[in-house]
Parts: C-alpha cells; sequence; structure tokens
C-alpha cells in the first residue's frame, strides 16, 4: 500500500476541524545572538513568578507556597510583598519578564519591583508585564459581551460545580479583580454581589470603579494565588516613570521588542486573550 499524500492527510483533518502543524525546534538559541556569552552562561535573564518554567538561559524566580509547589523547580526564592532587594548587581540583567503575577500583590510591592528592575537591567534591557487587562475585562461587563468569558466557565464549574446559567457578568469581574470576595466561596467575608457591582459601575467613572473593586483585598499567603489588585496600561506607566524607566509602551501577544520573547511558546501563553502586554526598556 502506497503512502496517502500530505495534502490529502491535510484535507482530511481540516474537514473534521483540526488543523496539522510541524512539530517546530525546542531550541531557541538563535534569539539569544545578540547576547553576550556570559549573560548566557550566568542566566541573566529572570523570569519573575515563574511557576514551571525552565529555561537553559533563564534564572526562576519565585514565591514558595502550596498553591504552586508542585510546579516549582529550581528558583530564587524571593517574596514580592516584602519589598525586597533583588540578589543582582547593578546594571547586570539582559531581560525581566513577569506573567500574570503582579495581579496577585498590592500597589508598593509592585512598585519596588519596578524599581529594583530599573537597577539591576543593563542599559538598553527590557522589562516586559503582562496581566489581566482590567479595562478590557470591565468593558466585557459594561457592553455585556457574554462570550469573553467563555475561558473562565469552567473554573466555576470545578470550584463551586456552578452552571454558567447561575453566573451574572459582574461575577466573572470579581473573580478576575477580588478573588476572595467571590460571593459563591463558603464563609466568605464581605461578597461583592452583582448588583453591589452594577450600582458603582453607573456612579463611578472606570479608574474609580476599580480602585473600589480592590480596595479592601490584602494578600493572604494561604491564597496567593488569588487576584487583589487591578492593572491598567496607565497604572503601570505611572509606576515605570515613578521607578525611572522613560521608555515605555504598548506590547502583544508575541510582540516584545526583546527577540528572546517573541517565543510564543514559552511566553505570553497565559490567558492571551484577556491579557495586557507591556514594556518598559532602560
Amino acid at each position: 500500500m502506497g503512502l496517502i499524500p500530505r495534502k490529502l492527510i491535510g484535507r482530511l483533518f481540516r474537514s473534521l476541524g483540526y488543523n496539522i502543524e510541524k512539530i517546530k525546534s525546542g531550541d531557541d538559541s538563535k534569539l539569544y545572538n545578540q547576547f553576550p556569552k556570559d549573560s548566557l552562561k550566568n542566566k541573566k535573564f529572570l523570569n519573575v513568578g515563574a511557576g514551571k518554567f525552565q529555561h537553559k538561559f533563564w534564572t526562576n524566580i519565585d514565591y514558595g507556597s502550596e498553591q504552586y509547589a508542585k510546579i516549582q523547580t529550581n528558583f530564587v526564592e524571593l517574596n514580592l510583598m516584602e519589598e525586597p532587594k533583588f540578589p543582582f548587581e547593578d546594571n547586570s540583567i539582559e531581560i525581566i519578564y513577569t506573567s500574570h503575577t503582579i495581579e496577585h500583590i498590592t500597589n508598593n510591592p509592585v512598585l519596588n519591583f519596578i524599581k529594583e528592575s530599573q537597577r539591576i537591567l543593563k542599559k538598553g534591557g527590557v522589562l516586559r508585564i503582562t496581566c489581566p487587562d482590567s479595562k478590557l475585562l470591565l468593558n466585557s461587563v459594561k457592553f455585556k459581551v457574554e462570550n469573553f468569558w467563555d475561558w473562565r466557565k469552567e473554573w466555576f464549574l470545578k470550584q463551586f460545580n456552578i452552571t454558567p446559567e447561575e453566573i451574572e457578568l459582574e461575577d466573572f469581574l470579581i473573580r478576575e479583580l477580588s478573588t476572595a470576595r467571590c460571593r459563591f466561596f463558603k464563609n466568605v467575608k464581605d461578597p461583592l454581589f452583582p448588583k453591589d457591582v452594577q450600582e458603582k459601575m453607573k456612579k463611578l467613572d472606570d479608574d474609580a470603579f476599580l480602585e473600589w473593586i480592590v480596595e479592601k483585598n490584602v494578600f493572604d499567603e494561604k491564597f496567593a494565588n488569588y487576584h487583589i489588585n487591578y492593572w491598567s496600561f496607565k497604572k503601570l506607566e505611572d509606576m515605570c516613570i515613578k521607578a525611572g524607566f522613560s521608555k515605555i509602551y504598548r506590547s502583544g501577544f508575541g510582540q516584545s521588542l526583546s527577540p528572546p520573547l517573541t517565543n510564543t511558546k514559552l511566553f505570553d501563553n497565559t490567558h492571551p486573550k484577556m491579557s495586557l502586554y507591556f514594556e518598559a526598556r532602560k
């Protein structure tokens, strides 16, 4: 029996709703050609809040917690909430990347992290931050775009056995910005209800509303995975300016101006449909 032509196989799978993609090499070393060998050898690339991330040129920075213990390996432990000085020399780091970390901590620790990033980055070094885009999330509720939240419905089902029909759009927003105040948790303190959120959205401008919805949140190390803060481009921009950055710009999925960060097999793969992509260059 002869071999089936590749094009025929492709058409067959596409007719079933699938696409065949060639497996690419996992070696992305060519993206690091512009960096000195010393930076590669000594792993002068930092992933803050790295989770299960591993790369031969990167140093993982993370906070050891029960929620993430199963996936965390080979990392430098730092608790961002303690506003630590990072254990790296001034002007020594090439890139700092953090994905979906800053929504778990409060403003001052994030400002400290950005100041430390500015201190330890080399001239021309890049800080890239991805996180939930609070303005996008808010507008999805204002404009009543229910399908926007399809990716989050499974969480409610697994966590509370709550079906989509029982969830209001405002519940999705509460979960994403003030997780601990979700009304479906047992014994939740000071829960937020959809009606309250609706009323505040009508009375307050966007920034005031976002401040209101997170104002009672505190960091709890037992629930380090909860979201307790909101972030927008303007809020991050203001902090970066305060920290000493002047070259600040909006980015997008896979659109980093630093070549290593364009590898979407490794970066920007946490909820890209709802994320803000932000870069600052020293």
